[in-house]
């Protein structure tokens, strides 16, 4: 089935990331979501196929909408592409979506912004239905505070504080266009956050130091001083992975 001619396609994938060791193909042959995709790509083709994410969740964490380009060979029927490929991969993986792609595009690169929900359910007791996808805070949570705090990160700064050791960037300076906490009717409360990128387990880092400071009701300037001092040893351990969800990729239009 191979041939020469290849065309670029990109994918919209949701995941539940409990069982895989994050989005990037592990040495070791644990189950990530980038090698599940591409063992079953290449078996279909019958050659090695590969597929780029738009960026690397971590181990235990989802994805309601994540974006991936792949190239492969020969005319694709879509729709059947799409239907076989969903017939194989585990039921933790929806492919949402799979269409043709300008040759230019580029899942990571080309992204303009990316935007992450935390959830947390803050009761006394845990609901075991949603362990999975919450971090259970014993702790009722003051609303203000936090979003005070949260409003700190907005802007363009140095997050090199808020960074885990594991990949190399160019800088750490990203760009927070939203950051805000948001009360649901369902119990849940969501820390939400939009940027024009985002460093290593940066997002879990934030969410762990604002409920740290929060327990110890810190003065909000605590956040500033974190920012601007560029130390990771300042800031608390990160959040809970089971919490975090990529929401949603921006692309130029």
């Amino acid at each position: 089935m191979a041939s020469d001619e290849r065309k670029q396609y990109r994918l919209k994938l949701s995941y539940d990331g409990t069982d895989f060791y994050g989005w990037q193909k592990q040495p070791n042959q644990s189950p990530t979501i980038q090698q599940t995709l591409e063992d079953i790509l290449s078996r279909i083709y019958n050659e090695k196929i590969q597929v780029v994410g738009s960026g690397r969740t971590d181990r235990g964490v989802h994805a309601l909408a994540q974006w991936a380009h792949t190239h492969l060979p020969g005319e694709v029927d879509i729709p059947h592409l799409q239907y076989k490929l969903q017939r194989m991969t585990p039921s933790s993986i929806s492919i949402k979506k799979l269409e043709e792609a300008p040759e230019d595009f580029h899942a990571q690169i080309s992204a303009i912004s990316k935007c992450y929900k935390y959830r947390m359910f803050p009761r006394k007791s845990p609901n075991p239905l949603i362990y999975r996808y919450s971090w259970h805070y014993r702790h009722k949570l003051d609303m203000d505070y936090l979003q005070r705090a949260a409003e700190v990160f907005l802007g363009e700064h140095d997050f090199a504080s808020f960074q885990s050791k594991g990949t190399q960037v160019s800088t750490t300076v990203r760009k927070i266009f939203i950051s805000r906490w948001v009360q649901k009717d369902s119990g849940f409360v969501d820390f939400q956050i939009q940027g024009s990128g985002f460093l290593k387990q940066m997002v879990r880092n934030i969410v762990g130091t604002m409920l740290w400071h929060h327990e110890k009701k810190t003065d909000i300037q605590v956040f500033r001083d974190i920012l601007e001092a560029r130390d990771r040893t300042l800031a608390a351990p990160p959040a809970p992975a089971q919490g975090l969800f990529l929401t949603s990729v921006q692309y130029p239009q």
